[in-house]
């Protein structure tokens, strides 16, 4: 159980973006119950960032770079490093904490103690801080809830903004994978909610920033074409957890495409640019899609059925030549959250 703020470490991860900082590490500090706040620098090229957030915040937060690059995910074992507290909370640079967070976490370890991980609502917003419908989860219809692994299963249940974890369980599953290129995250908290327990509060604790910049790690998931086969081998990871537990488990892939078929939009955003064998997998994902969302997709996976990857290449090409017409030369991208559904 959280006994109080001060148990709780705030840790804002940075690399190179000075937009939404200021933001980010406000939120952490304005909390209602006041919890320590430190700063991590991923060894970023901006030589005074450093000086720029101790500018504006003086000593309320300590701050850390490290000595070299250690990517995304082992960032937050710098993070486990540096943490003094029980708990611990990872916030993203372009993301922003309701002033309720701490004391929300605070109340929902009361009411389900004994678990390694408590997390609340984050609503998706724009780069103005808009709610949009992009990643919109079902509102949860009671108070809190104890978190089940199979749940996990499909996709991690919140996002990533407005949780906190027990820092001796995060260190004895061996912290984050460093190596881990997108579900860190979800295999964190897979592994936190099948060996210590979870739960859940309905209060909005969290605002998650969807936006199309290129540092956006997600967004260059999705650009390179990575994004699906990493999510199924995560899936593939919770169902051998699931199995280790002695529960029944078992992830069909044309099940979950008939839930979630490949979206014929990103083939036509990204397939001209993906490398051959990313290709192949997307358009073998699409013939294996057998829910169509509408007639022109029916119909773009009949036409690669019968001409194979090559007509979705060019499809591609011609969308994207289309859309630079259209722009005035100028590039457009589309948002993670739309290349990501179907």
């Amino acid at each position: 159980m959280i006994n109080s703020s001060d148990e709780i470490t705030i840790a804002v991860t940075v690399f190179n973006r000075r937009q939404f900082l200021k933001q980010a590490i406000a939120s952490a500090l304005e909390q209602k119950a006041k919890a320590r706040v430190i700063v991590v620098e991923d060894c970023g090229p901006d030589p005074e960032m450093e000086q720029f957030v101790r500018g504006e915040f003086g000593a309320t937060i300590d701050y850390f770079r490290n000595e070299k690059r250690r990517g995304l995910f082992d960032n937050w074992n710098a993070c486990l490093e540096r943490c003094r507290t029980p708990w611990l909370s990872i916030l993203h640079d372009d993301d922003f904490l309701s002033p309720d967070f701490a004391q929300a976490m605070i109340e929902l370890s009361r009411n389900a103690p004994n678990c390694g991980l408590y997390y609340g609502e984050a609503l998706v917003v724009n780069d103005q801080g808009q709610p949009v419908a992009c990643g919109a989860r079902p509102p949860l219809r009671t108070p809190w809830r104890r978190v089940k692994l199979e749940e996990n299963i499909e996709i991690t249940p919140f996002g990533f903004p407005g949780h906190v974890f027990r820092v001796d369980s995060a260190r004895k599953l061996g912290g984050f994978r460093a190596s881990s290129q997108y579900c860190g995250d979800w295999e964190m908290w897979s592994a936190l909610i099948a060996h210590y327990g979870a739960a859940q509060t309905s209060t909005l604790v969290a605002y998650q920033r969807s936006h199309d910049g290129p540092e956006r790690g997600t967004n260059k998931i999705i650009r390179n074409g990575r994004l699906r086969p990493l999510t199924f081998v995560q899936q593939k990871r919770i169902v051998r957890m699931l199995r280790e537990q002695g529960q029944p488990a078992r992830f069909d892939r044309a099940e979950f495409l008939k839930k979630s078929p490949m979206s014929v939009s990103y083939l036509l955003q990204y397939g001209a640019t993906l490398s051959p064998r990313l290709l192949r997998y997307h358009a073998g994902l699409l013939l294996r899609s057998t829910a169509p969302p509408s007639l022109p997709w029916a119909l773009f996976r009949k036409a690669t059925q019968v001409f194979g990857v090559p007509f979705v290449k060019a499809a591609s090409k011609m969308a994207k030549h289309r859309e630079a017409g259209l722009s005035g030369g100028r590039s457009t991208q589309t948002s993670s959250c739309k290349a990501a559904t179907t």
